[in-house]
């Protein structure tokens, strides 16, 4: 099966989607968003969660995951990834327009 993505993934915060989003695609990265900021604590630890078992999954089949982040969800993200044994994927900086 061919995969659009050329087994790369960008976990990008959800502040930085919209100046993220053609950058990543024209480079051949599927994304996941981050929660957005005022979501109640339970949902963002769940979103965060499920997030972190979709990196540990993309690692496992050897997809390159990058992480474009604002710093809002890193802890958060940085645990759950930690549950389930997975290191932070390495951050990326967007170019300058």
């Amino acid at each position: 099966m061919n995969d659009p993505r050329s087994r790369k993934v960008a976990v990008v915060a959800d502040s930085l989607l919209d100046t993220a989003i053609d950058e990543l695609e024209a480079e051949g990265f599927g994304i996941i968003q981050l929660p957005p900021a005022g979501l109640d604590p339970e949902t963002t630890d769940a979103w965060l969660e499920q997030t972190a078992e979709h990196v540990a999954e993309f690692r496992r089949n050897d997809y390159e995951v990058v992480l474009v982040d604002d710093g809002l969800h890193t802890e958060g993200l940085n645990t759950a990834l930690a549950r389930l044994g997975v290191s932070t994927p390495s951050s990326r900086r967007l170019r300058a327009d």
